[in-house]
């Protein structure tokens, strides 16, 4: 197990990544957002549950994530 100030400073890494990983408009958030897939072994993008919403829309994610 791993001391806990480590924990502490992986996991204030985790938020600040997920937190620039949300935003998706520089090209930091998009490496923030990579980074996450690859730990984390998830894709935003291709997530089933997202796929899956009767109320996901493709063009609307598209949208906000362009901030059109």
């Amino acid at each position: 197990m791993k001391p806990y100030v480590v924990r502490v400073a992986l996991a204030k890494v985790g938020f600040a990544l997920a937190k620039k990983a949300s935003r998706n408009q520089t090209w930091f958030d998009r490496i923030a957002r990579r980074v996450l897939e690859r730990v984390l072994k998830f894709n935003f993008d291709l997530d089933e549950m997202v796929l899956l919403d009767q109320g996901y829309d493709p063009d609307e994610l598209e949208r906000y994530q362009n901030r059109r």
